[in-house]
């Protein structure tokens, strides 16, 4: 049987959803003022699909990143835990990327200080909101890939096909709801503390 770096369950997967709904909401309002450019975005991406381990989101990623103008060896590194091509002014974004990868979705308070004293308040929140869009779709992607292999006979130790199929159906139920959902709360919960 093969180990897999990382998997999801649904008790997991559900409070990610909802972290990415208000994260997705979050960039599409701001696209435009929150300082995030595609490469960094595909560098966070790369960087946390990588501690992941999803291989479907690798390949999609890897295509995005070379749109985005990544070099090949670039993305190499990256996929391969390395930091050291990494743009001086990407490395920190990327660092804390991985950080939230490595610890399973828990923000550092310290470590997210220092994207707020580097970047600013609302690129901060930006690369957050990315790490938390991209973490949705890992589970989702991991979990597709566990099935993927239980019905080819290379089932994964640990791994289970209720879950395996709960993951991707409630990540595509759920997050359309959450989105409508923040999308009629968001706006007055912004004007309060305006």
């Amino acid at each position: 049987m093969m180990k897999h770096k990382r998997q999801f369950n649904i008790f997991q997967q559900i409070p990610i959803i909802y972290k990415a709904s208000l994260s997705f909401l979050f960039l599409k309002l701001f696209k435009k003022k929150n300082g995030m450019n595609f490469k960094l975005k595909e560098r966070i991406m790369l960087a946390i699909t990588e501690v992941n381990g999803c291989t479907m989101c690798s390949y999609v990623h890897v295509k995005l990143a070379t749109k985005a103008g990544i070099s090949d060896k670039d993305i190499k590194e990256i996929l391969a835990g390395e930091l050291e091509g990494i743009p001086k002014e990407d490395a920190l974004a990327v660092l804390f990327a991985k950080n939230y990868a490595d610890n399973k979705e828990e923000v550092d308070q310290a470590f997210y200080q220092k994207l707020i004293d580097n970047y600013g308040k609302r690129k901060a929140r930006a690369i957050l909101g990315v790490a938390h869009v991209i973490t949705m779709t890992n589970g989702m992607g991991i979990s597709l890939d566990l099935l993927k292999k239980t019905f080819t006979f290379k089932h994964v130790k640990g791994s289970n096909v209720l879950n395996e199929l709960l993951v991707p159906l409630f990540t595509m139920i759920l997050f359309p709801v959450f989105l409508v959902l923040n999308i009629l709360v968001v706006p007055f919960t912004y004007l309060k503390h305006k």
